[in-house]
């Protein structure tokens, strides 16, 4: 089971961290790899334990209102995280559902997928690619350099 662990003890100094973190993520989001994204997205985590903590009622508007615009933006770029970040297929997951965040695939996976299906995958494409081998040595020629 998935337990957040803050930072900081106090909610409100770990919601202002935490909201450094997602702001770069989501406004610097095709910046980074898939591993520093990983970490970063792991700030959503802190956001929605330091809202709990306070109570989303006694936070200040203004920020609930810059996590609904940065949530607004992660959630359009879906389609970049999924397919060209690939970010969903080699995570483990176990988060609870409410951090929709981990789930923006629809999927539940707990796990990546298992070496032995990757490395067999990669096998089968490389067996159905042609290669290309040379037939005879090139023969190495060379240019006399005029003066």
């Amino acid at each position: 089971m998935y337990i957040y662990e803050p930072d900081f003890q106090d909610p409100y100094r770990e919601l202002q961290v935490s909201m450094n973190f997602y702001r770069d993520l989501v406004e610097r989001l095709r910046f980074w790899d898939l591993m520093e994204f990983v970490n970063y997205l792991s700030a959503r985590d802190g956001v929605d334990w330091a809202l709990e903590q306070i109570g989303r009622e006694n936070a200040d508007p203004t920020i609930l209102a810059e996590i609904a615009t940065l949530d607004a933006k992660l959630r359009a770029n879906t389609d970049y995280l999924i397919h060209e970040l690939e970010l969903y297929k080699h995570i483990r997951r176990d988060e609870p559902e409410k951090y929709w965040w981990w789930y923006l695939d629809g999927s539940k996976l707990n796990h990546p997928p298992e070496t032995g299906e990757t490395a067999r995958a990669t096998w089968q494409l490389a067996q159905a690619m042609p290669a290309a081998v040379a037939e005879e040595r090139a023969a190495y020629e060379t240019t006399p350099h005029e003066e």
